[in-house]
């Protein structure tokens, strides 16, 4: 082994404590070698990627640089394929099975309308909220941000690049290890378009972050993270002028590249089939559409749901489109995709409106909370405003469309705004409930005193999004986003025999957690 071991250019040893650790998947990216009963490992490789990492193994942890940056990679020193390198990585015996995960999306940093003063008040003090909360049950805290960290766009106007992210969570004391995930707006946007656009825009990721794509274990659990962008940036048209710095439309394709898949085939071959697989990356892999089914929205979907063929429980989590979603994929029931809303929840400007951070389909900004027991997994919505978490938002929709129907600005946006919801679809005496993170096997009851009433779902815009967003900005002279105004896909009706009486709602969530509130009716809307 040691003869073979010289025609490899990068070698190293994986150790805890002094003593080899085997069996540990070590890669370049493009190949995956395991480590030898001493904790050897040798690998030949092109240095393409600039960097050698870990899959870290169960039972074991790393350091965290900075308390938050886990050393599973290191850069590698020599460019030259010819020059022989030796990269050594130490573990932690680290036991524990049952932790929590934080996962976060879509933080969109970029130096502007205050972020991040708000970031470091919202969520980094909800991570120590919950590493303090997580600690008495006696688990540690570990987070995911599922891309966006940064907005290409203002990397260069507003000097905010990846690197002062990485300087803010430093300066911030992100609290627990963070195993970050890249976002089409963490890729560079002054690399001009090219045949190799999207390998040369993810440079700066790869120099200050970590690898775009990497897997680690945590109990028991594999973890996956994925670069699902193909930067592309391709000329701006004639006359169309970009922000400084940018060279091009910042366009990209939602796939998973050829040599992701065969580095993923390599990884998953190393894993065992019964166990859970956690899926990271930015774009969602599998959408839901107005008639609430599931369908396959990355080019090659297909293709990388067929890397997990006989694997038992496979969840993949994504960000990007800062709402909330749960998909089930009928041809693969094995897989769950959890699309998780957004840590700047409408980037940022809701909160500088109204001081209540808001995401389009009226979620609070927020994450998900997974709890880890084994090779179980539970999971919730939470509010990065509110530690009750609240799961759904329950309204008078009488009040609401009076509102609408009178109020001067109100009237006066809808002259203008094309988008603007008419509420046609509930009738008098309706009440809209709309459920955050909305699954296919929770359950809603809704009842008015104590008599049960029916329940549909539609698709619809939550109408507290309007007081969060839309008409703070009419008021202001300042433009409104129809992209802004999908609606969404959590929203339930129900309809009371009268317009004074109470309503109660029930939602029952995957795990028989409950969650209820009473609408005492007419209820007010609108500040």
């Amino acid at each position: 082994a040691a003869m073979a071991a010289l025609a490899q250019n990068v070698t190293g040893t994986v150790t805890c404590g002094g003593a080899g650790v085997s069996g540990v998947a070590v890669s370049d990216g493009i190949n995956v070698v395991t480590t030898d009963k001493q904790g050897r490992y040798a690998l030949q490789t092109d240095k393409a990627n600039g960097y050698v990492f870990i899959s870290i193994p169960r039972g074991y942890t790393v350091d965290m640089a900075d308390g938050f940056n886990p050393q599973f990679w290191q850069k590698l020193s020599d460019a030259k394929v010819e020059t022989a390198e030796v990269h050594n990585f130490k573990l932690t015996y680290s036991p524990a099975d049952d932790y929590v995960m934080i996962i976060g999306a879509d933080s969109h940093l970029a130096r502007r309308i205050g972020d991040r003063k708000t970031y470091k008040n919202g969520y980094i003090a909800s991570l120590k909220y919950e590493k303090e909360k997580a600690a008495e049950s006696q688990l540690p805290t570990y987070s995911m941000i599922l891309g966006d960290l940064t907005w290409d766009n203002f990397w260069y106007a507003n000097k905010y690049t990846l690197r002062n992210f990485m300087d803010d969570q430093r300066k911030m004391h992100y609290p627990v290890p963070l195993f970050p995930v890249i976002g089409n707006h963490d890729n560079d946007p002054a690399v001009p378009h090219s045949a190799n656009t999207d390998f040369l825009a993810a440079k700066l990721w790869r120099d200050v972050v970590c690898p775009n794509y990497y897997s680690y274990n945590l109990g028991k659990v594999h973890y996956v993270v994925l670069d699902n962008i193909v930067y592309q940036n391709d000329t701006l048209p004639a006359g169309k002028k970009a922000r400084k710095g940018v060279w091009g439309q910042r366009n990209y394709n939602a796939a998973v590249t050829e040599q992701q898949i065969n580095w993923l085939r390599q990884d998953l071959a190393l894993v065992d089939k019964q166990m859970p697989v956690v899926v990271c990356s930015h774009i969602p892999t599998f959408r839901i559409n107005r008639n609430f089914s599931t369908f396959g929205s990355l080019q090659n979907y297909k293709e990388l749901a067929s890397c997990f063929d006989g694997f038992k429980n496979v969840h993949f989590v994504s960000g990007h489109t800062h709402v909330n979603f749960n998909a089930h994929p009928s041809e693969y029931p094995h897989i769950m995709e959890h699309n998780i809303a957004a840590i700047c929840a409408s980037w940022w400007i809701t909160g500088k409106l109204t001081g209540t951070d808001m995401c389009t389909d009226g979620s609070p900004a927020g994450y998900s909370r997974w709890t880890v027991r084994g090779d179980s997994i539970e999971w919730k919505y939470a509010s990065i405003e509110d530690h009750s978490d609240p799961q759904m938002r329950v309204l008078d929709m009488n009040t609401v469309k009076q509102f609408l129907a009178t109020n001067a600005d109100a009237v006066a946006l809808s002259k203008t705004f094309k988008q603007m919801p008419t509420y046609d679809a509930f009738e008098e005496n309706s009440v809209l409930i709309n459920v955050f993170a909305w699954d296919d096997d929770w359950k809603l009851e809704v009842t008015e005193n104590g008599t049960a009433l029916p329940t549909a779902r539609l698709h619809a815009i939550d109408p507290a999004y309007l007081l969060a967003y839309a008409l703070p900005r009419h008021k202001r002279g300042e433009n409104v986003a129809p992209q802004h105004h999908h609606g969404t896909l959590h929203i339930f009706k129900a309809v009371a025999s009268s317009p004074t009486t109470p309503v109660t709602v029930k939602v029952t969530d995957t795990f028989g957690h409950t969650y209820t509130t009473t609408l005492t009716r007419p209820a007010a809307f609108g500040r």
